[in-house]
């Protein structure tokens, strides 16, 4: 028999970046291709997080890659490079691997018996593995037997799920007209969500056609589960390549033919209506709803039961068998008429014969009459019949769609109160670290009086609240600008360069002279005298000497009484004494005490004026600096910038008076995160 696809439609369900290879194949062997892919392959919600692990190539000793799928989203998100670095590699099967090599990854190990995980389990490689770091890049689910077989060995294993399945569900009415007008000759299967979702796809009522119709897929595993959902010709490849596939399609074409040409004995439809009528499905319990064999609610059937057929074929044969005895009767009148004209002489006898077939007629016209009757009552029964159950495919069929009706609504209820709970949470996320920032704001300018901080942790909490886009912040908003813009004006005293002056003042008391004498009063610093007009040559000796006498001794002239002469430690103690004085105003400058401030900046004004030369420079610089400090009032008031910070504590009463003004009934819908609110307000 030839071994070719010629004149067979074969359905090719594999996605649609995946199936063009085995359609040609299909195509250049005779066959007709209907594409349908029932799955598409997108990223995963874990796609990221996959990827993160397949970065840290170091962490690993193996990747495994079990599909061409999870090496192509591995190609598409950048972590599988021929140049990166990365531990061994391998591949479940020869189109996983050939996935690799085309992407110039070097495959360290692939299974040789059976592309599956018992197969790669079954390597050598695979077979001492305690301690090994393992990564299995896949799809979303899917088989654990790989995992769970590894960690028995001692290896860890985790998952780089870079994939899901999503099941296609357009273009499912072509589908089911194919089937239905004998379109498809061979079906294709390559994952048991494939064979699921094809199952679901079409109707109940025309399911047998489906489970009728050969179907071809990669393995035992998929078999089985074809054959729990009850398909009858399921044939298995010898692996996951085309050409297996292509060899499997050639057989079932074969087989397909096989069927075709067998000889009909004539009793086939008789024997499948009889299988119909034993088959038929027995009555519900009242009140229970039909289920398909996944457990799902089955639909209403489309035809009346099997009943009202069984009950048509008796009537008809009761009014066969009606018309079999009047037709017989009729015969036997004619045959005695026929008699009586012969006999003749024997009138009374035959009269006697007559009359007793008269009464026979006459007792299956009776019958017949019956038979008429029961036919009758048979029929009114059935009519009754079928109405009851129009009636009730009528109201189950009202039920089940309000019940749908109800159903989306909860649904899209649910949903649209899930969304504004999620946008309500990142709202509150952003008000809390608002009102943090602003609670750390207030808590600054009181301790520190760090207004420029201050100021940026406000215009911090500003932005979030801006972000929110809660429309229950606007007023908290324009609290909080007037209270940043009350700061921005206020002007705190320079502590800074008020501590630098007194710094400076402490440094020139080394150049103060005391007033009173000392003994090392020579050794002060003091001004250099002017430089005097020569005299003349004649004298110039004796002038020279008195010149160096008067160097020797200071002439100085005060109003004020010397009572004693200071010895080097008095003198060293009233200049620490002036810098102690000075060091304590700049502490209590530093504190921000500002009686303590200027009391200590009285006393030692009144230390200096006491102790020091006033007619030196020196004197006067710290004086005048001193005096100009007496001024400065380090206990100003800081504006208050507290009132926002009780408005967003408040939250709730804002919320509650915004949605006073604007109902829910009426309110534009929530604005997203960042976005403007309604009428432009942020």
């Amino acid at each position: 028999m030839s071994r070719s696809l010629s004149g067979m439609r074969v359905l090719i369900t594999r996605p649609k970046d995946q199936a063009e290879p085995l359609c040609k194949l299909v195509e250049a062997a005779g066959g007709s291709v209907i594409r349908f892919p029932l799955l598409e392959i997108e990223p995963s919600a874990r796609a990221e997080e996959g990827a993160a692990l397949l970065r840290q190539a170091s962490d690993w000793d193996w990747w495994i890659f079990v599909s061409a799928n999870a090496v192509n989203q591995a190609r598409a998100l950048g972590v599988l490079r021929p140049d990166g670095a990365r531990p061994r590699i391998a591949a479940i099967g020869k189109a996983t691997a050939d996935a690799l090599v085309e992407g110039g990854i070097t495959v360290d190990l692939v299974p040789g018996s059976q592309a599956n995980s018992e197969g790669l389990l079954e390597t050598p490689a695979m077979q001492d593995v305690a301690g090994r770091r393992i990564l299995i890049v896949r799809g979303e689910g899917g088989r654990e037997t790989l995992k769970e077989r590894l960690v028995e060995r001692g290896a860890l294993v985790q998952y780089a799920e870079l994939y899901r399945r999503v099941p296609v569900h357009t273009g499912a009415e072509a589908l089911i007209d194919s089937l239905r007008t004998a379109g498809l000759d061979i079906l294709t299967a390559t994952s048991g969500e494939a064979i699921e979702h094809l199952y679901r796809l079409i109707p109940p009522e025309e399911r047998p056609r489906l489970l009728e119709t050969p179907l071809v897929v990669i393995s035992e595993r998929l078999k089985n589960q074809a054959g729990t959902l009850g398909f009858r010709h399921v044939m298995v490849a010898d692996t996951a390549s085309d050409a297996a596939v292509l060899e499997a399609l050639k057989d079932a074409a074969a087989h397909r033919a096989s069927l075709r040409t067998a000889p009909n004995d004539g009793d086939k439809p008789l024997a499948e209506e009889r299988k119909q009528m034993t088959e038929a499905p027995q009555p519900q319990a009242s009140g229970e709803t039909p289920r398909d064999p996944h457990g799902n609610a089955a639909p209403a059937p489309a035809h009346p039961p099997r009943r009202s057929r069984v009950v048509a074929w008796l009537g008809y044969s009761m009014l066969a068998a009606i018309l079999l005895l009047a037709t017989a009767g009729f015969f036997l009148i004619q045959e005695l008429r026929s008699k009586q004209e012969g006999l003749g002489g024997e009138l009374n006898k035959g009269d006697l014969h007559l009359l007793e077939l008269s009464r026979q007629v006459s007792s299956l016209q009776t019958q017949l009459a019956t038979l008429h009757s029961q036919f009758a009552t048979l029929q009114s029964q059935l009519g009754t019949e079928d109405s009851k159950l129009e009636r009730l495919l009528g109201e189950q069929s009202a039920s089940f769609s309000q019940k749908l009706e109800d159903t989306r609504k909860e649904l899209a209820q649910a949903i649209q109160a899930i969304q504004r709970q999620l946008n309500r949470t990142h709202a509150d996320v952003l008000i809390a670290d608002a009102e943090y920032l602003l609670s750390i704001a207030n808590q600054k300018l009181h301790l520190s009086g760090d207004v420029k901080s201050v100021l940026e942790a406000m215009q911090a909490a500003d932005q979030r609240l801006h972000d929110s886009g809660d429309p229950s912040v606007f007023k908290v908003r324009e609290v909080l600008a007037e209270e940043i813009n009350r700061l921005e004006d206020f002007q705190p005293p320079d502590v800074v360069g008020l501590s630098a002056r007194l710094l400076a003042i402490e440094a020139k008391t080394r150049e103060l002279p005391l007033f009173l004498p000392h003994p090392d009063m020579s050794k002060e610093p003091r001004e250099t005298p002017k430089p005097k007009s020569p005299e003349p040559e004649t004298g110039n000796a004796v002038g020279s000497t008195l010149e160096q006498l008067k160097g020797l001794v200071t002439v100085r002239r005060s109003d004020r009484p010397v009572h004693a002469v200071l010895t080097p430690q008095e003198a060293a103690g009233l200049r620490e004494i002036l810098l102690l004085k000075l060091e304590m105003t700049r502490t209590a400058l530093l504190r921000g005490d500002d009686a303590l401030f200027h009391s200590n900046l009285e006393s030692a004004s009144d230390w200096l004026n006491e102790n020091f030369d006033h007619e030196s420079a020196a004197f006067k610089d710290i004086s005048a600096d001193l005096r100009a400090m007496t001024g400065v009032r380090l206990n100003a008031s800081f504006p208050d910038i507290g009132g926002s910070l009780a408005l967003l504590r408040n939250i709730e009463k804002l919320r509650l008076e915004t949605d006073a003004i604007a109902p829910a009934s009426t309110a534009a819908p929530a604005t997203p995160s960042g976005s403007e609110a309604p009428g432009g307000q942020p």
